[in-house]
């Protein structure tokens, strides 16, 4: 039996490492169950040895930048796919591929948004051969969403609808996609496939490989700064205060670990990749105990991860390797985007309050989270390394029902992901701060949306925005409303009455 398998793996030779892992973590789950891929990648000649696969490329919508051309595109795909036509030379590989496949796999990777159209429409178009040869689809591990365009919405609507099952990594899109597809049963909450990874070796061979100490935080930021309202350099050096607080209060190491580069290229420091941002982070602190490291692999990643008091990240899956291998993990969250995903994984686990809107880490507010960790440390260490375990059984089942649905022996998981038992450290007063910074937070996206919406002229470019800055609008009117309800629930008893006197008295002073 023979699968199909996209991810976004091996875009311009980059190593992006949640999004490899993920695909790697399909291709694995396969073949355990004796299935073989062929994978549909960016670069199948990087890609094909790395995971000893069968490779083709991807459709080719990557280069075409406007919605009407690659509409036509898909069309000459799917006329060729027919015989009413010569199938584009850029798809040719990979419709052949479909066509002698058994089923189709849309791994996670490459989440589906209008702020990535191409990814949109080479999953549709797998799903369009898919049901023109006759053959079942499924989605795993899938972040849909937020910013989604109408023309958008029905497109993912399409895929969802005819797939045999979809996974959804955070709540929040199952409850979008079951918005978008109805009460189908098809789509199931369920967890990101990296938390099935296998570490390369043992933590203690992994911190001896690199020369770590004992006590050792990982950390992976971002190298751009376009969603925090900072230039670059105030960002670096944000996150270099938060570092050495990190230090001085943890007694710790900090290990920077990129998460998107070229494995193997220990020379290239382009502004445009982790390492760069790394390295300038590292220049602004001052206490000599961070480091900086060149990229390594995920299975790399996930055993010194093991080995880690916690880990801190404006990236999404160093919670889930956190998960993977019971590391508690507090992510850094720089938009309303980022606060879906991370959020969404951090509730998984039950620690959404470890979940820290970028503004609020004062300070005062870091040190609460940093202290939580610090004093219950072990207890909540034990607690991720339980719901870890349950959930790594869970996503495995999910594999064994999409493997059983395909050889028509059994069919796919249909309860979604258990909820994890909560180990937040926020209080009432946690939750007014955490509302102040989300207006902070959204007031920000509100700006940039604003700057970008005035500086573009292309006609989808500006419909786009529009969009966008309506969502974040409503959103940023969400969260000003729960912050006055918060406030008002702060109020100690007898306030109310006390105003009314008070407004009284001065009235009567007025007279």
């Amino acid at each position: 039996m023979r699968v199909v398998v996209i991810g976004d793996v091996s875009w311009n030779g980059n190593y992006h490492l949640g999004d490899e892992a993920m695909t790697e973590v399909a291709i694995a789950e396969l073949r355990r169950r004796g299935v073989q891929v062929t994978l549909v990648a960016g670069d199948p000649g990087i890609s094909a040895p790395f995971y000893d696969v069968d490779a083709v490329p991807r459709f080719g919508y990557r280069t075409i930048y406007r919605r009407e051309p690659k509409i036509r595109h898909l069309e000459a795909i799917l006329a060729g796919a027919r015989g009413e036509g010569e199938i584009p030379a850029e798809a040719v590989r990979a419709v052949d591929a479909v066509r002698a496949a058994d089923a189709v796999v849309i791994a996670g990777g490459g989440n589906l948004n209008s702020s990535g159209m191409h990814h949109i429409f080479e999953r549709l178009t797998l799903k369009r051969l898919a049901e023109h040869f006759g053959i079942p689809l499924y989605v795993s591990s899938q972040t849909v969403g937020p910013h989604l365009l109408p023309e958008d919405r029905e497109l993912v609507g399409e895929i969802a609808s005819y797939a045999r099952a979809f996974g959804a990594r955070e709540r929040t899109t199952a409850a979008l996609m079951r918005e978008i597809v109805g009460d189908a049963g098809n789509v199931v909450h369920t967890l990101d496939d990296a938390i099935l990874l296998e570490p390369s070796r043992s933590p203690e061979e992994a911190r001896e490989l690199l020369g770590l100490s004992e006590r050792y935080v990982v950390g992976s930021f971002t190298y751009h700064a376009w969603s925090t309202g900072l230039s670059r350099e105030e960002y670096y050096r944000k996150l270099a205060v938060m570092l050495d607080q990190i230090v001085a209060e943890q007694d710790v190491d900090v290990v920077l670990l990129p998460h998107m580069g070229k494995l193997g290229d220990t020379e290239d420091l382009g502004q445009d990749g982790d390492r760069f941002g790394h390295e300038r982070i590292a220049a602004y602190t001052a206490s000599g105990r961070v480091r900086s490291f060149d990229i390594i692999s995920a299975r790399d990643l996930l055993a010194v991860t093991a080995g880690a008091v916690f880990t801190l990240s404006t990236r999404y899956h160093p919670v889930v390797f956190g998960a993977a291998v019971g590391t508690p993990a507090i992510g850094i969250v720089t938009s309303y985007y980022s606060a879906v995903r991370m959020r969404g994984a951090l509730a998984n686990l039950g620690m959404e309050s470890f979940a820290i809107p970028y503004e609020a880490w004062t300070p005062l507010f870091g040190s609460r989270a940093l202290a939580a960790l610090r004093n219950d440390g072990e207890k909540i260490r034990a607690g991720v390394r339980a719901v870890g375990l349950a959930q790594r059984e869970y996503q495995s089942s999910w594999w064994d029902g999409i493997v059983a649905d395909i050889r028509d022996g059994g069919s796919a998981v249909r309860e979604d992901l258990p909820t994890a038992p909560e180990l937040s450290w926020a209080d009432a007063r946690d939750e007014e701060l955490l509302a102040v910074t989300r207006v902070a937070q959204e007031g920000t996206n509100l700006y940039r949306l604003n700057a970008s919406f005035t500086e573009q002229d292309h006609a989808s470019r500006i419909g786009r925005l529009e969009k966008q800055l309506a969502d974040t609008r409503e959103e940023f009117a969400r969260l000003q409303a729960q912050y006055g309800e918060l406030r008002h629930r702060m109020r100690p008893p007898g306030a109310a009455l006390r105003d009314r006197v008070r407004l009284k008295l001065r009235g009567l002073r007025g007279k």
